[in-house]
C-alpha cells in the first residue's frame, strides 16, 4: 500500500504539478525569503534577536500556513474541484492555530522518540502522519486529530511507519544535497542572499510535495477503504 501511494502520489504531481507550483509559489517564495533574512548572522558567530524574530516568524507562521495551503490544494486537485487560488490562502488562517500546536506536540514526541535509539522515534512519527489531515481536510479537533491519527495508523503501522520514514529519508537528503549549495563558499559570509533564498524555498517545496501527494493519497487510501 505504501509504495502503491508513492508511485500514484507522483502520477498524481505529474499531471498537476504545475498547477500546484504556481499556485503555492508566493508562499514558497516568501519562506525562502525570510529565512534568508534569519541566517544573515546565523551563519556568522552571533545571531541578533531579529534573526531569532525571523526563526520564530518563519517556523510558528509561515511554515504551517504553507502546509495547510499544501494540503487544501492537493487535496481540491486530486478531486478535481476547482477553486480560486485565494481561497485557499483565506481559508487556511483558519486551521494556523491547530496545526502549530499539533506540529509543536508531534516535534517534540517525534524528537524525544529519536533520542531514544530512533526506533521509537520512527514509530512516534508514523502514530502522528495523519494529525494534520485530520485537522484540515476534516477540521477536527487537536485532541480528536491526535486521537483519531494514533488509531488510523495503529491499524496500519507498519506502513504508517515506511511512509514516515520515507519522508524524512527523502527530505534528509534533500536537505544535505541543497546545503552544497552553501558550502561551495568558502566564507559562509559571503554567501549571496538569492543562493539561501532558492535553497529554503527548494527545501520546504520538497516536504510539502511529499506532504501533498504521497502522503496525502496514503491517507485518503486508508480514510476510504476504512472509514470511522
Amino acid at each position: 500500500m505504501t509504495l502503491q501511494a508513492i508511485s500514484k502520489g507522483f502520477l498524481f504531481y505529474k499531471n498537476v504539478g504545475l498547477k500546484f507550483s504556481l499556485y503555492i509559489f508566493p508562499v514558497i517564495i516568501l519562506f525562502g525569503f525570510i529565512a534568508s533574512l534569519g541566517s544573515s548572522n546565523s551563519l556568522a558567530d552571533d545571531i541578533s534577536n531579529l534573526d531569532i524574530i525571523f526563526l520564530l516568524f518563519n517556523n510558528f507562521l509561515i511554515s504551517p500556513l504553507v502546509t495547510i495551503i499544501a494540503i487544501l490544494l492537493a487535496n481540491d486537485l486530486i478531486d478535481q474541484k476547482n477553486r480560486d487560488v485565494l481561497v485557499y490562502y483565506a481559508l487556511s488562517w483558519q486551521y494556523i492555530l491547530k496545526v502549530l500546536v499539533l506540529s509543536l506536540i508531534s516535534t517534540i514526541a517525534i524528537g524525544l522518540g529519536l533520542i531514544l535509539f530512533v526506533v521509537p522515534g520512527l514509530i512516534m512519527a508514523g502514530l502522528f502522519l495523519f494529525i494534520n489531515y485530520f485537522a484540515v481536510l476534516e477540521n477536527k479537533s487537536i485532541l480528536e486529530s491526535i486521537t483519531l491519527s494514533w488509531e488510523k495508523a495503529r491499524s496500519n503501522l507498519l506502513q504508517s511507519i515506511l511512509m514516515a520514514s520515507f519522508f524524512w529519508m527523502l527530505t534528509i537528503f534533500s536537505l544535505a544535497l541543497l546545503s552544497t549549495l552553501v558550502s561551495n563558499y568558502e566564507n559562509l559570509d559571503e554567501v549571496p542572499q538569492i543562493v539561501t533564498i532558492v535553497s529554503s524555498s527548494l527545501a520546504i517545496y520538497i516536504q510539502v510535495c511529499l506532504i501533498s501527494f504521497p502522503i496525502l493519497i496514503f491517507f485518503k487510501n486508508l480514510t476510504e477503504s476504512n472509514p470511522k
